[in-house]
């Protein structure tokens, strides 16, 4: 059986590890949240398995599991070409990139497929993903055009 995936990141090296396990996540506005008071930013979506992707375990199939995001510490949150009139509208990760300020603080942009980003300023990088419940399977591996590919 394979295992959940739980990551932390305080630094911008775990947010790099971070991005990469959540490449392809598949999630919608409705499954996205800011909590204010709380300065908790949410995202839940279907996860690609990379940590299972192994050429091997494309033999087997490749798998997708229900993922939580928490950024903790999130002082003000930005977005541009993402849709708030519907909720379930489909949205694929692309990465994540982080830039650290000097005091300490963080940037984060959520970049998707089609052109969408969420941008959070957070006080300090405290992120966490958790896996939640069992994989199940998918014939469908997340690719994107290399823009760096000449003909």
């Amino acid at each position: 059986m394979p295992q959940a995936l739980k990551l932390y990141a305080a630094e911008t090296d775990d947010m790099e590890i971070l991005s990469a396990a959540l490449e392809g996540l598949i999630t919608s506005p409705g499954e996205i949240g800011f909590l204010k008071k709380r300065r908790a930013f949410t995202v839940v979506g279907s996860r690609f398995k990379w940590e299972d992707a192994s050429p091997r375990a494309a033999l087997k199939g490749w798998t997708r599991i229900r993922t939580g995001v928490y950024f903790g510490d999130i002082l003000k949150v930005r977005s541009s070409g993402i849709s708030r009139s519907n909720s379930t509208e489909v949205m694929e990760l692309l990465n994540i990139t982080t830039s650290p300020g000097e005091d300490g603080t963080a940037e984060f942009l959520l970049n998707f497929a089609g052109g969408g980003t969420i941008c959070l300023e957070a006080e300090c990088i405290n992120v966490t993903l958790t896996d939640s419940g069992e994989p199940w399977p998918t014939d469908k591996r997340p690719e994107h055009p290399d823009s760096e590919k000449t003909d």
